[in-house]
């Protein structure tokens, strides 16, 4: 019923795309659940809950881990060992064409070209995945695309508009850190020591100060608090302000020690001619966190910086020197928190499902999924001094990560590494996509109703409303990211997308029937730009029955192009 529903919103409806293609190509539902057509394989994953093999990383166990680098092979074996022994059979590997559209999306948030597919499938070099990873790791767009999607972590949780708009400033600076290759302790370091101004004009900017200067007012030191735990430690232990944690170790004197690490830490407003124009960071030398009474919120005592692990650094500090302390206490060796959350995030990512669910949601109580695989990435991680591309280039080159993906019986179920767990991408890599298939797509000021805004990456016109409305947090557990009417509408019946379906002008559409007079090829050529792969036999003997039935050459390709982009495949990483 929905397939109908969806191919009456184009402006041009014929029943046959309702009943016919859109049914055989696999229109997205606005609500879908599931990220994936393709049917369940019980072989390959257990129910939730059924002989879970996971468990409570220790402390010895992360003490024990070893630090050297892993070496080829190494996480292959570690995953199969855990297969075996929970009898699950993994998934075979993807097909070239398959880890070609995985790998871009991973790396750039963009699809390859049909030339770059064309030449890696003609590659007959045992190694071409591996050169094709170390070149995308080299390559401009990864810069940009991880620097968008550090943004997107750090940004989804702020709650201040005004401090939203010096967002692209952090992106930029995070790219030029990722372009330089800085080590993960490197970054972090400089985010938790950041002072100066924070500007929404772009004059003077300071990139860094984004991380603690869009956490301000009254709740500004529990906030960054909050914040750190959570992206750098990947602990939520906010959970403890008001109470101790209800599932983890974490006390609420904890939090408010933590907390005070940031107590002579201020943020002041910056006016040039009456215009409120940013915030200053500015450290002052003296002045104490003060922890509410859990009775009596009006009744307040002063409390010392601690760190998680109980060591304190020498009181009266002044601010630098004081969160110089906490930033040492994250980024050492013996603190095995700060590695495991890069990597459970970075894992999470790659793998669709991480070991620790949701990935900033870790913690001494919290069970993770294969805990000796975890711990051993994580001491590798330590180990190379937090070199972020040695541990991607190890994860992708796995044949773990090169898996076909394969979904459970239900949204939750975990799927232990066997396959990959297919997920929504994101608004960047989707608008990437969408661009990639159909070309710019300069739609005005409004784009969409002629309404102007800003989205995520500070754009306005149509790519800030597109980006707004698929935007979600990326830490967000992937079986919580659904779809919604708005976003199937959008890109159902959008005008300026409809726009550039059609195959006329110099559209992109227009240009592949100009070139290739032979309606397969035509056909083999669209999915290529689309869906970064050829089209099936099945799929190829619906396209041509679709063609014939509508009689309208370009109309056809117009439909099955439509139906394309509003596929579940389209629009997820799979």
């Amino acid at each position: 019923m929905y397939a109908c529903f969806a191919a009456a919103t184009r402006a041009r409806w014929r029943p046959v795309l309702a009943f016919g293609l859109v049914g055989a190509l696999g229109v997205l539902a606005p609500t879908a659940a599931r990220l994936t057509a393709d049917p369940p394989n019980p072989a390959h994953a257990k129910k939730a809950g059924e002989g879970l093999p996971s468990g409570i990383i220790t402390a010895e166990m992360w003490k024990q881990a070893p630090t050297t680098p892993l070496q080829a092979g190494e996480i292959d074996r570690l995953i199969s060992q855990e297969l075996t022994r929970s009898k699950i059979t993994p998934a075979p590997l993807t097909t070239d064409e398959q880890f070609m559209r995985r790998v871009w999306l991973d790396l750039t948030g963009q699809l390859p070209m049909p030339a770059d597919i064309d030449e890696f499938l003609k590659d007959r070099n045992a190694d071409k995945r591996a050169k094709m990873i170390d070149r995308l790791l080299e390559s401009e767009p990864f810069i940009r695309h991880w620097a968008r999607y550090w943004r997107e972590v750090i940004a989804s949780r702020v709650t201040d508009n005004f401090a939203r708009i010096s967002a692209p400033q952090f992106e930029r600076w995070m790219a030029e850190q990722i372009r330089a290759n800085k080590k993960w302790s490197e970054i972090t370091r400089t985010l938790l020591l950041a002072n100066g101004p924070m500007r929404f004009d772009g004059k003077e900017p300071n990139g860094p100060a984004f991380f603690l200067g869009s956490r301000r007012g009254a709740d500004a030191s529990t906030e960054r608090a909050a914040e750190t735990s959570r992206v750098f430690l990947g602990i939520q232990i906010q959970c403890a302000q008001c109470h101790d944690h209800p599932s983890d170790v974490w006390k609420r004197q904890q939090f408010h020690e933590f907390t005070a690490y940031f107590a002579r830490l201020r943020d002041r407003p910056i006016f040039e001619e009456k215009r409120l124009v940013g915030f200053q960071l500015t450290s002052v030398p003296f002045g104490e966190y003060q922890m509410p009474s859990k009775d009596d919120p009006k009744r307040k005592s002063a409390v010392q910086p601690r760190f998680l692990d109980g060591k304190a650094p020498s009181r009266g500090l002044a601010d630098t020197p004081r969160r110089t302390s906490l930033v040492d206490s994250i980024v050492s060796k013996d603190n095995p928190w700060f590695a495991a959350a890069y990597v459970n995030r970075m894992w999470g990512e790659f793998m669709g499902q991480s070991f620790y669910q949701p990935v900033d949601d870790m913690g001494p109580q919290k069970e993770a999924v294969f805990p000796t695989v975890m711990t051993r990435l994580a001491g590798s991680f330590r180990g190379s001094d937090y070199d972020t591309k040695a541990l991607l280039r190890a994860i992708l080159n796995s044949e773990t990560y090169q898996r076909q993906i394969r979904p459970g019986e239900s949204l939750d179920q975990h799927l232990m590494f066997a396959s990959v767990y297919p997920t929504r991408l994101r608004a960047d890599a989707l608008w990437q996509s969408l661009t990639g298939a159909l070309g710019s797509l300069n739609a005005g000021p409004g784009g969409f109703g002629g309404k102007k805004g800003f989205g995520p990456g500070g754009f306005g016109g149509f790519e800030g409303q597109f980006k707004q409305e698929f935007n979600f947090d990326p830490s967000t557990r992937p079986e919580e990211v659904e779809g919604s009417v708005a976003q199937a509408l959008m890109m159902m019946n959008n005008k300026a997308i409809n726009q550039k379906i059609k195959a006329t002008g110099t559209n992109l559409l227009a240009r592949i029937l100009a070139t290739h007079s032979d309606n397969d090829e035509a056909v083999k050529a669209v999915y290529l730009r689309a869906l970064a792969r050829r089209p099936t036999e099945r799929e190829l003997t619906r396209c041509r029955e679709h063609i014939r039935t509508v009689g309208n050459r370009a109309e056809a390709f117009e439909d099955i192009l439509w139906a394309l982009l509003n596929s579940a495949e389209f629009q997820t990483k799979r």
